[in-house]
């Protein structure tokens, strides 16, 4: 993603009350425990990290779906 990472954009997203319960998944190939410890404290719902199986991303969706 050009001009800000993954963290940043959730960063953004939940500062802004218009945007703060979108619910936001984070997809990478970062998959170090620091890593997603970063990511969910940021705020992401979800760190999902590749190669993901298409069940546990349908999953994902499925709870997506249910918290809106």
């Amino acid at each position: 993603m050009p001009g800000r990472t993954g963290l940043e954009l959730t960063h953004e997203i939940r500062s802004d009350p218009e945007l703060a319960k979108t619910f936001v998944v984070l997809l990478t190939s970062k998959a170090q425990q620091a890593d997603i410890q970063a990511g969910l404290a940021v705020g992401a719902d979800r760190y999902l990290t590749k190669p993901f199986s298409p069940l546990e991303l349908l999953t994902i969706v499925e709870q997506a779906v249910a918290r809106a």
